[in-house]
């Protein structure tokens, strides 16, 4: 048993990860459901949910997709409470949902910071508010509740031309720390992580794909491990901080960068 519970160290446990079907959110999932949690995944879109699902499923995995917007509190209720219908409970929220635009902001429109900031604090707020009471549920148990937020390594140097993004991801990663003690009396911790630059398709919606891949080239050269991360390379740093190892962690904010921010 104890063996087992080794391999399988979030056995018996139920995560919801917002924007859980690509990059760093779907990397997560996969870490999770292997590291035996049934996961709840949300977003937008149907389709790379749905598939995300149906690969921890093949895994022997538990998964469900839920279609969502988590910038509507109403749908941010809506998923904690199908999760908690399809899965019988809630241990972990992984706020990871995001989006990104590069632009000076005399040239960002004014609908673009709007949705930044909806998607990237508006959402993480809105979600963590209504997971709460399902988290505190686990007060006195042997289990372990936790939030965890996935910002970015952009809140330790300024960017040139990233400055609204950059303003959201400082902003949740105060978020974070507040709620960390905000929630200490019922015992849920909250962490952070700072991703450096990890390759995922919202560098595609910034820019063409023969642009990002000299990108990545650039910024693996700039990188003092040599490449760029991978959604794993955060997933692994998501399981620590969400493992009942970890249980003596909160409001924690964790760069993963490769060092590039040195």
């Amino acid at each position: 048993m104890e063996s087992q519970n080794l391999q399988k160290p979030l056995a018996g446990r139920t995560v919801l990860i917002s924007g859980g079907g690509t990059g760093i959110g779907k990397g997560i999932a996969l870490a999770f459901a292997k590291a035996g949690a049934a996961v709840a995944l949300c977003g937008r879109r149907a389709e790379p949910l749905e598939a995300a699902a149906a690969e921890i499923k093949k895994l022997g995995g538990q998964a469900v997709a839920i279609i969502a917007d988590v910038t509507k509190a109403e749908d941010c209720r809506r998923v904690v409470a199908e999760t908690l219908q399809k899965l019988g409970s809630l241990h972990t929220l992984v706020n990871n949902a995001g989006i990104a635009r590069h632009g000076a902001l005399a040239d960002t429109s004014d609908a673009d910071i709007a949705s930044i900031l909806d998607t990237n604090v508006k959402g993480v707020m809105l979600l963590t508010k209504y997971a709460i009471p399902e988290l505190a549920k686990h007060v006195g148990t042997k289990t372990d509740a936790s939030v965890l937020i996935i910002a970015s390594s952009v809140v330790n140097k300024p960017i040139n031309n990233f400055s609204v993004y950059s303003a959201a991801k400082a902003a949740v990663v105060h978020f974070a720390r507040c709620m960390a003690l905000d929630l200490s009396p019922q015992r849920i911790r909250v962490n952070c992580i700072n991703p450096g630059v990890v390759e995922t398709p919202i560098f595609g919606t910034m820019m063409p794909s023969a642009a990002v891949d000299q990108a990545m080239e650039m910024y693996a050269k700039a990188t003092p491990l040599g490449r760029v991360g991978q959604p794993d390379d955060i997933a692994q740093a998501a399981l620590y901080l969400s493992n009942p190892h970890s249980n003596w962690v909160t409001g924690a904010v964790l760069t993963v960068d490769g060092g590039i921010g040195l």
